[in-house]
């Protein structure tokens, strides 16, 4: 049996771009993408971080747990669903799926690279993530931290950093 929380959900999350393609084979796990403790960019500066706030619902289930929302123009993604969810035997193991007029199922666990399609209304493309520090503490603290490395397939490729927190809202 699934309970369903309302939530209030908090998304901050950095960029800062990288010189090296995810795509290249020889990349795969390897330290010379560099993400830094301190998450700091080539001038020396910590990136602002953006912060989206959002209401959703926590369904956890006997196996699974997943926070969902709908995305709003703040995202740029208005008109889609998002949900972040995990297997509770595998909790390192994170996966992001948006359906609506953005379309996509990405993939993050530690130091494995996964490559997915993202679809939106003018084309699609492929995206390659490699998740650096996967640290789930959802059922726990309300709290999901990424460090990730991201590449739109012939863009520019970003290290990442997210911290999603949920807390449970009364109806």
């Amino acid at each position: 049996m699934s309970t369903k929380k309302n939530v209030m959900i908090k998304i901050l999350t950095s960029r800062i771009e990288l010189g090296a393609s995810l795509f290249a084979d020889d990349v795969e796990n390897d330290e010379e993408l560099g993400f830094d403790e301190d998450f700091i960019d080539e001038s020396g500066e910590m990136p602002e971080p953006t912060e989206l706030w959002t209401e959703g619902r926590m369904v956890t289930g006997p196996s699974r747990v997943e926070l969902v929302y709908e995305e709003s123009e703040l995202s740029g993604m208005e008109g889609s669903v998002t949900s972040i969810g995990f297997d509770r035997a595998h909790p390192g193991l994170l996966s992001m799926m948006r359906s609506g007029i953005v379309n996509t199922a990405m993939v993050f666990e530690e130091n494995k690279r996964h490559i997915c399609v993202y679809k939106t209304p003018f084309s699609e493309f492929e995206v390659c993530t490699v998740a650096k520090r996967v640290e789930n503490r959802l059922l726990t603290d309300g709290v999901i931290e990424l460090d990730y490395f991201i590449e739109v397939h012939g863009a520019q490729a970003e290290k990442c950093r997210m911290v999603i927190t949920a807390q449970e809202v009364s109806v």
